[in-house]
Protein backbone atom coordinates (compact mmCIF):
# COMPACT_ATOMS: atom_id res chain seq x y z
CA UNK A 1 0.00 0.00 0.00
CA UNK A 2 1.29 3.60 -1.04
CA UNK A 3 2.41 5.85 1.90
CA UNK A 4 0.76 8.82 2.75
CA UNK A 5 2.61 12.10 2.99
CA UNK A 6 1.05 15.18 4.64
CA UNK A 7 2.87 18.28 2.61
CA UNK A 8 2.28 21.59 4.03
CA UNK A 9 0.38 24.61 2.47
CA UNK A 10 1.25 27.67 2.04
CA UNK A 11 -0.75 30.62 2.08
CA UNK A 12 -1.25 33.25 -0.57
CA UNK A 13 -1.91 36.50 1.02
CA UNK A 14 -3.22 39.41 -0.99
CA UNK A 15 -0.79 41.95 -1.51
CA UNK A 16 -2.47 44.49 1.27
CA UNK A 17 -3.42 41.35 3.67
CA UNK A 18 -7.01 41.91 4.84
CA UNK A 19 -9.05 39.39 7.13
CA UNK A 20 -8.74 35.90 6.69
CA UNK A 21 -11.94 35.30 3.40
CA UNK A 22 -9.01 36.81 1.43
CA UNK A 23 -6.83 34.03 1.87
CA UNK A 24 -5.97 30.76 0.37
CA UNK A 25 -3.88 28.03 1.09
CA UNK A 26 -1.91 25.93 -1.35
CA UNK A 27 0.47 23.40 -1.90
CA UNK A 28 2.94 23.64 -4.91
CA UNK A 29 2.09 20.95 -7.81
CA UNK A 30 5.39 20.19 -8.25
CA UNK A 31 6.03 18.91 -4.78
CA UNK A 32 2.58 17.27 -5.57
CA UNK A 33 3.90 15.53 -8.51
CA UNK A 34 7.03 14.47 -6.61
CA UNK A 35 5.35 12.84 -3.59
CA UNK A 36 3.64 11.18 -6.49
CA UNK A 37 6.50 10.11 -8.95
CA UNK A 38 8.08 8.86 -5.78
CA UNK A 39 5.18 6.50 -5.02
CA UNK A 40 3.88 8.27 -2.15
CA UNK A 41 0.32 9.18 -1.87
CA UNK A 42 0.43 13.49 -1.09
CA UNK A 43 -2.12 15.40 0.66
CA UNK A 44 -2.26 18.99 1.56
CA UNK A 45 -2.17 20.54 5.29
CA UNK A 46 -3.01 23.69 5.30
CA UNK A 47 -2.60 25.39 8.98
CA UNK A 48 -4.37 24.68 12.41
CA UNK A 49 -5.77 26.99 14.02
CA UNK A 50 -4.35 27.63 17.78
CA UNK A 51 -7.55 26.49 18.86
CA UNK A 52 -7.47 23.56 16.90
CA UNK A 53 -3.45 22.16 17.83
CA UNK A 54 -5.06 19.15 19.38
CA UNK A 55 -6.29 17.71 16.74
CA UNK A 56 -2.91 17.12 14.88
CA UNK A 57 -2.62 14.40 16.80
CA UNK A 58 -5.55 13.12 14.83
CA UNK A 59 -3.93 14.21 11.82
CA UNK A 60 -0.64 12.89 12.34
CA UNK A 61 -2.79 9.03 12.76
CA UNK A 62 -3.01 8.72 9.28
CA UNK A 63 0.47 9.85 7.84
CA UNK A 64 3.39 7.73 7.30
CA UNK A 65 5.55 11.24 6.54
CA UNK A 66 5.32 14.69 6.57
CA UNK A 67 7.29 17.27 3.74
CA UNK A 68 7.50 20.67 5.38
CA UNK A 69 7.46 23.26 2.26
CA UNK A 70 8.83 26.52 1.38
CA UNK A 71 7.56 30.01 1.95
CA UNK A 72 7.64 33.05 4.13
CA UNK A 73 9.89 33.91 7.18
CA UNK A 74 10.37 32.34 9.87
CA UNK A 75 9.12 34.59 12.92
CA UNK A 76 12.02 35.34 15.35
CA UNK A 77 10.00 35.47 17.97
CA UNK A 78 10.29 31.69 18.17
CA UNK A 79 13.51 31.83 18.95
CA UNK A 80 13.38 34.49 21.11
CA UNK A 81 14.19 36.93 19.13
CA UNK A 82 13.05 40.32 18.10
CA UNK A 83 12.86 40.96 14.01
CA UNK A 84 15.15 43.25 12.38
CA UNK A 85 14.52 45.80 9.63
CA UNK A 86 15.56 43.28 6.77
CA UNK A 87 12.97 39.88 7.94
CA UNK A 88 11.18 39.55 4.90
CA UNK A 89 7.62 38.64 5.48
CA UNK A 90 6.15 36.18 7.97
CA UNK A 91 2.89 34.34 9.21
CA UNK A 92 2.95 33.81 12.87
CA UNK A 93 -0.47 31.32 12.37
CA UNK A 94 1.28 29.00 10.02
CA UNK A 95 4.50 29.31 12.11
CA UNK A 96 2.67 28.15 15.12
CA UNK A 97 0.57 25.29 13.63
CA UNK A 98 3.92 23.72 11.46
CA UNK A 99 6.41 24.35 14.92
CA UNK A 100 3.71 22.12 16.38
CA UNK A 101 3.30 19.93 13.84
CA UNK A 102 6.63 19.15 13.35
CA UNK A 103 7.39 19.04 17.24
CA UNK A 104 4.04 16.24 17.11
CA UNK A 105 5.53 14.45 14.61
CA UNK A 106 9.16 13.86 15.81
CA UNK A 107 7.48 12.68 19.04
CA UNK A 108 5.29 9.83 17.64
CA UNK A 109 7.88 8.62 15.28
CA UNK A 110 6.55 10.50 12.25
CA UNK A 111 9.76 11.06 9.57
CA UNK A 112 9.36 14.78 8.26
CA UNK A 113 11.27 16.19 5.10
CA UNK A 114 11.68 20.51 5.11
CA UNK A 115 12.30 22.55 2.07
CA UNK A 116 14.05 25.77 1.88
CA UNK A 117 11.79 27.70 4.94
CA UNK A 118 10.80 23.95 5.87
CA UNK A 119 14.18 23.06 6.88
CA UNK A 120 14.26 26.63 9.03
CA UNK A 121 10.74 25.97 10.60
CA UNK A 122 11.92 22.46 11.47
CA UNK A 123 15.20 23.78 13.29
CA UNK A 124 13.54 26.49 15.36
CA UNK A 125 10.87 23.86 16.28
CA UNK A 126 13.10 21.67 17.59
CA UNK A 127 15.36 24.66 19.86
CA UNK A 128 18.11 25.48 16.90
CA UNK A 129 18.14 29.35 14.94
CA UNK A 130 18.01 30.30 11.76
CA UNK A 131 20.06 33.96 10.49
CA UNK A 132 16.93 36.73 10.26
CA UNK A 133 18.90 37.61 6.84
CA UNK A 134 21.88 36.68 5.69
CA UNK A 135 23.18 39.52 4.08
CA UNK A 136 23.70 41.12 7.18
CA UNK A 137 23.89 38.84 9.90
CA UNK A 138 26.18 36.00 8.49
CA UNK A 139 29.51 37.00 9.01
CA UNK A 140 31.48 35.70 5.41
CA UNK A 141 32.86 38.30 2.93
CA UNK A 142 32.56 35.92 0.02
CA UNK A 143 28.97 35.39 0.52
CA UNK A 144 27.31 34.12 -2.27
CA UNK A 145 23.49 34.77 -4.34
CA UNK A 146 21.42 33.09 -2.36
CA UNK A 147 18.11 34.58 -3.71
CA UNK A 148 19.02 34.26 -7.27
CA UNK A 149 17.62 35.98 -10.15
CA UNK A 150 17.92 32.74 -12.48
CA UNK A 151 14.58 31.33 -12.82
CA UNK A 152 13.66 29.12 -10.01
CA UNK A 153 14.36 25.65 -11.57
CA UNK A 154 17.67 26.05 -12.69
CA UNK A 155 20.95 25.59 -10.20
CA UNK A 156 22.83 28.51 -9.40
CA UNK A 157 25.52 27.16 -6.67
CA UNK A 158 27.23 23.91 -5.87
CA UNK A 159 26.87 21.98 -2.40
CA UNK A 160 29.06 20.11 -0.83
CA UNK A 161 27.84 16.95 1.34
CA UNK A 162 29.48 15.19 4.01
CA UNK A 163 28.80 11.00 4.70
CA UNK A 164 25.51 10.84 5.87
CA UNK A 165 22.26 9.63 4.12
CA UNK A 166 21.88 12.57 2.18
CA UNK A 167 25.31 11.54 0.65
CA UNK A 168 24.01 8.20 -0.12
CA UNK A 169 21.11 9.80 -2.04
CA UNK A 170 22.82 12.56 -3.87
CA UNK A 171 26.77 12.01 -3.78
CA UNK A 172 29.21 13.97 -2.49
CA UNK A 173 28.65 17.16 -4.59
CA UNK A 174 25.18 18.53 -5.78
CA UNK A 175 24.51 21.67 -8.01
CA UNK A 176 21.23 23.49 -6.79
CA UNK A 177 18.81 26.14 -7.03
CA UNK A 178 18.62 29.02 -4.52
CA UNK A 179 16.09 31.28 -3.29
CA UNK A 180 16.46 32.04 0.21
CA UNK A 181 17.67 35.02 2.72
CA UNK A 182 17.06 32.88 5.81
CA UNK A 183 19.45 29.58 6.43
CA UNK A 184 19.82 27.48 9.96
CA UNK A 185 22.26 29.66 12.07
CA UNK A 186 22.25 26.61 15.33
CA UNK A 187 21.25 23.45 14.49
CA UNK A 188 18.86 22.08 16.82
CA UNK A 189 20.14 19.30 19.46
CA UNK A 190 20.28 16.07 17.60
CA UNK A 191 20.59 17.30 13.97
CA UNK A 192 23.86 17.65 12.35
CA UNK A 193 24.96 19.45 9.27
CA UNK A 194 25.73 17.42 6.68
CA UNK A 195 25.83 20.04 3.20
CA UNK A 196 26.93 23.70 3.07
CA UNK A 197 27.61 25.94 0.26
CA UNK A 198 30.85 27.21 -0.56
CA UNK A 199 30.65 30.28 1.13
CA UNK A 200 29.62 28.51 4.32
CA UNK A 201 25.96 28.74 4.94
CA UNK A 202 24.39 25.35 5.86
CA UNK A 203 22.03 23.74 3.07
CA UNK A 204 21.14 20.89 4.85
CA UNK A 205 20.80 18.73 8.08
CA UNK A 206 19.51 15.60 9.28
CA UNK A 207 19.36 13.27 12.59
CA UNK A 208 21.10 10.67 13.34
CA UNK A 209 18.68 7.96 11.69
CA UNK A 210 17.80 10.21 8.75
CA UNK A 211 14.05 10.17 10.05
CA UNK A 212 14.62 14.11 10.51
CA UNK A 213 15.75 15.60 6.68
CA UNK A 214 16.30 18.97 5.65
CA UNK A 215 17.48 20.95 2.50
CA UNK A 216 17.92 24.61 1.70
CA UNK A 217 17.75 24.24 -1.89
CA UNK A 218 14.02 23.46 -3.67
CA UNK A 219 14.62 20.18 -5.16
CA UNK A 220 11.06 19.51 -6.24
CA UNK A 221 11.42 22.57 -8.47
CA UNK A 222 14.79 20.35 -10.12
CA UNK A 223 13.97 17.08 -10.55
CA UNK A 224 12.18 17.19 -14.03
CA UNK A 225 15.46 17.82 -15.53
CA UNK A 226 17.38 16.88 -12.79
CA UNK A 227 16.33 13.44 -11.83
CA UNK A 228 18.88 12.62 -9.13
CA UNK A 229 17.01 15.17 -7.43
CA UNK A 230 13.56 12.87 -7.60
CA UNK A 231 15.84 10.86 -5.35
CA UNK A 232 15.42 12.13 -2.10
CA UNK A 233 11.87 12.30 -2.29
CA UNK A 234 11.89 8.59 -3.22
CA UNK A 235 14.88 7.96 -0.45
CA UNK A 236 12.07 9.61 1.75
CA UNK A 237 9.16 7.39 1.05
CA UNK A 238 11.50 4.34 0.89
CA UNK A 239 12.12 5.28 4.89
CA UNK A 240 8.81 5.33 6.03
Amino acid sequence: MSKVIGITADVFLEPTPVINENKADFVPRPAVNAVLKAGGVPISLPYFTSDNLDRLDDLLSILDGVIFTGGPDVDPTFMGEEPIPELGTTNRNRDISEISLAKKAVKLGVPILGICRGAQLINVALGGSVYQDLATQYDEPTLLMHHQKAEGDLPIHHVKISESALQRTLGGEVFVNSRHHQAVKEPAPGMKVVATAPDGVIEAIENKDASIQAVQWHPENMWQEYPEELQLFKDFVSRL
